[in-house]
């Protein structure tokens, strides 16, 4: 029997994307609230993070900067963690670890406490973003992807809002049980993850080959229409033919390179929005409040230019429109110095940043075949780019406050050069939105060198899914 694949589509959406969704949402959350915990319940003596802990200076951007340092290296080698241990069994992994860590950050009580709880955070959250990026490989062509990727990354914004929403309400529980308003944020914020993590560990389909939910027939279909480049969960754990490819392409540094300038504008917004908007003259439960709006703006517009840019099967136009409304967004904020209603509109826009980034990561993701291919060409691209938040904290310095001039015009021409770095990857891959057969060396299928999925309990093949795979290998 014929299988439809627009039901087969729906089908995977509703088994696949709330797993992705809520595991980002919750992965933002505890990333950033370091920047609301900063400045919760600031309009009360001694209350907020910075008062308690007594930082000064730019300790609170070491404390931003030093959860890069591990989280940057630990992301390069995880997507072939997550081939080997299968994506439930990893990414629950990384969830219950950060869960723990970032709700024991709420029981620090001096910097050098903070820059530990930093530190172990950023080793055990290392690999969660590359491993999503690679699941949805298995699952989705790659005219498929902009739209999924944008659906879990716009879970940024509606964590900016969330948060935001979160820390108005938590600020009034200021001094409950003995607890500061920005301790209840790390607590309320970090069980969560850790109950997240033990659902998708049991529950998260791996891989179409063994998931339970699809027919022999869909699971057949499902393998099939990714086709031959696609990364698949029969692939080796390690392809050193890939491996060398993905490495010894001066691209893969072109494209890293791109993406560290368009990341240095998430990281610089994720931790200092709240900051940037007490500098337009709003302080307690009004500034957290009105850190809603830009996320809100930005969670509609990146899902509206993702699903544009899958509809016209069109990428790079999509990703120079996203950057361009990044710039001008720093632009506003550097050139415009007292007029708050402006400066505002300039937090709506940066608040946009992963408009240009979805479009960009699956074009990318078009280049590369196969499961070693795509984990180290995606993971080392993000792994390098995520060097910049590192360097992101320091470009707002509270003594540059409340304007952050020199940040604002470092990040807008940071935007300038990867709007350059665009056009010459348009240049060279084009801009469509499907594999392209003349880069790419279609993969030999060789029995003795098939492994199978590192399955858990829940997805173990059966006869009838063994039956399943071959029909597939065949149909391949």
């Amino acid at each position: 029997m014929a299988v439809d694949e627009k039901a087969l589509l729906r089908k995977l959406d509703r088994y696949i994307m709330p797993f992705i969704c809520v595991s980002y949402l919750m992965n933002v959350l505890d990333r950033v609230n370091l920047g609301n915990a900063a400045t919760l319940n600031n309009n009360v003596s001694g209350a907020s993070m910075n008062a308690s802990l007594g930082l000064t200076g730019i300790q609170y951007n070491i404390a931003v900067s030093l959860f890069f340092l591990p989280y940057s290296l630990l992301e390069f080698p995880s997507n072939l963690f997550l081939k080997y241990f299968t994506p439930s069994l990893w990414i629950g992994r990384i969830m219950i670890s950060w869960g723990i860590v970032a709700t024991c950050t709420a029981f620090v009580t001096n910097f050098g406490g903070l820059l530990a709880c930093r530190l172990i955070l950023g080793c055990m959250e290392a690999g969660f973003f590359p491993g999503v990026l690679m699941y949805l490989c298995f699952w989705y062509k790659p005219s498929e992807r902009a739209t999924r990727m944008s659906i879990f990354a716009a879970s940024v914004a509606l964590a900016g809002a969330t948060s935001g929403l979160i820390a108005t309400g938590i600020s009034y529980m200021n001094s409950a049980a003995g607890l500061k308003g920005w301790q209840w944020l790390f607590i309320i914020e970090g069980i969560p993850s850790v109950l997240v993590g033990i659902v998708i560990l049991l529950f998260m389909p791996n891989y179409p080959e063994t998931a339970k939910f699809l027919t022999p027939e869909e699971k057949a279909f499902a393998i099939e229409r990714i086709g031959p480049y696609a990364p698949k969960g029969t692939d080796k754990h390690f392809d050193s033919k890939q491996a060398k490819k993905a490495f010894g392409d001066p691209w893969f540094w072109v494209y890293a390179i791109h993406y560290f300038f368009v990341t240095a504008s998430i990281n610089a917004f994720g931790y200092f929005a709240p900051k940037i908007v007490v500098g337009l003259g709003f302080s307690g439960a009004i500034a957290q409040a009105m850190t809603i709006p830009p996320n809100a703006f930005a969670f509609l517009l990146i899902i509206g230019n993702s699903v544009h840019s899958d509809y016209t099967h069109e990428r790079m136009g999509h990703v120079v429109f996203g950057q361009c409304v990044i710039a001008l967004g720093y632009l506003l904020l550097a050139v415009v110095t007292s007029n708050w209603g402006v400066r505002y509109l300039g937090v709506m826009l940066i608040a946009c940043s992963n408009v240009a980034i979805i479009p960009f990561i699956a074009h990318r993701t078009r280049t590369v075949a196969g499961s070693t291919g795509t984990g180290l060409a995606t993971g080392g691209m993000i792994a390098f780019a995520n060097l910049s938040g590192i360097a992101a904290p320091y470009m707002f310095p509270d003594s540059a406050a409340p304007n952050y001039q020199w940040g604002n015009w470092v990040i807008f021409s940071f935007q300038g050069i990867a709007i350059l770095l665009s056009g010459v990857i348009w240049w060279k891959y084009g801009s469509g939105s499907d594999y392209d057969d003349s880069v790419l060396d279609k993969p030999a299928v060789e029995e003795e060198d098939a492994e199978p999925p590192a399955a858990a309990g829940k997805d173990k093949a059966t006869p009838e899914e063994a039956k399943a795979e071959g029909v597939a290998a065949a149909a391949a």
